[in-house]
């Protein structure tokens, strides 16, 4: 549905009226133009891929909208548009193919001057190959934000991260497979926001996406970079909690253990009631099970040497099976403890 402009009325309301009634009356350069597409997105690619040329005002190089200040060129589906004709053509040449959204025409301030561009169901459609979508995006709402009275800004957690993934969004596409690094840190902050666990690769996917965002958010000023600030020191701290409630792991090289607390604690009452010998051999019998193999240890042990610390008894792999080591009291009373424990 074509509405009223959201500003600059005068101008963008007589060209509103000229599309509108382009479209009622099925022009026939409109219908031809919005018959090559199946969904209005087809439409602004193709828009977007066409060469601009500029209205420099020059005599004869027409039709103009008068009332515009300064008046304005207007042709239809042009080779060549520029802002103004490409938003009126995807005004209506989008309304044929799906008339169901709310468009209308807007006026931002870029760098270089003023630029005219279509709105559909309040989100910007950029046209101008030279205009990223988070520019227009923060021109449009601070736009807004001035038709509002400046509003404070309040956006939920789950809305502030949902903001900052499409914030980098855009820049993710320079990166060799950064659109998917983007979905997966945004899947990823949604997780800590629900208190789930996220892993390092995951980790590194929010900061992706928080350091794209952060480079981005200096289109929407102080606002901005204040929104992508306090989440991330958001996030850092839910993370943490997550970590801390979800207890103690194990991580040696490329492993990864967190053991059962409910199992250990088990075992640990067993070892201080029956004797430190059998134990010791129960815990490693179990730990083993667990996911702590001997190489896990040793790999382990090393690392603690190296700090001047070790794992004491623990650190000495358990006798084989089937020696005479492994007939010892404490080597069968340990594995019998841990197959129960």
């Amino acid at each position: 549905m074509i509405e009223a402009p959201l500003n600059d009325r005068a101008c963008l309301g007589d060209i509103t009226e000229t599309i509108a009634t382009l479209v009622a009356t099925c022009d026939p350069t409109i219908v031809e133009v919005a018959a090559r597409f199946e969904a209005p997105e087809d439409l602004a690619r193709w828009i977007r891929s066409l060469p601009q040329r500029d209205d420099l005002g020059a005599p004869g190089d027409g039709p103009r909208v008068d009332t515009c200040a300064p008046p304005q060129r207007l042709r239809i589906a042009p080779a060549d548009p520029n802002c103004v004709e490409r938003a009126a053509l995807y005004l209506g040449a989008a309304e044929m193919l799906d008339p169901r959204p709310a468009r209308a025409l807007t006026t931002i301030e870029v760098p270089g001057g003023r630029h005219t561009l279509p709105v559909e169901d309040g989100a910007p459609v950029v046209l101008d190959p030279a205009v990223s979508r988070n520019l227009a995006r923060a021109e449009l709402w601070r736009a807004t934000r001035m038709r509002n009275g400046a509003a404070p800004v309040g956006l939920s957690p789950e809305q502030a991260v949902d903001w900052i993934a499409l914030l980098a969004s855009e820049p993710a596409g320079c990166f060799a497979g950064g659109v998917d690094r983007v979905r997966g840190g945004h899947r990823a902050m949604r997780a800590l926001l629900r208190g789930d666990a996220i892993d390092a690769d995951q980790v590194a996917d929010i900061a992706f996406v928080l350091g794209l965002a952060h480079h981005e958010a200096h289109h929407y000023g102080a606002t901005g970079r204040c929104i992508v600030g306090t989440t991330a020191i958001a996030l850092d701290r839910i993370d943490r909690d997550v970590r801390r409630n979800a207890g103690p792991e194990l991580r040696v090289g490329r492993y990864r253990v967190r053991p059962d607390l409910a199992v250990l604690g088990r075992i640990g009452k067993v070892g201080g009631r029956i004797g430190y010998k059998v134990g010791v051999a129960a815990l490693r019998t179990k730990l083993a099970a667990l996911g702590f193999s001997p190489p896990i240890v040793d790999a382990l042990e090393r690392e603690l040497n190296a700090e001047g610390l070790t794992l004491g008894p623990l650190a000495a792999r358990p006798p084989m099976p089937g020696t005479l080591a492994a007939l010892t009291p404490d080597a069968l009373a340990g594995r019998w403890l841990a197959d129960r424990a």
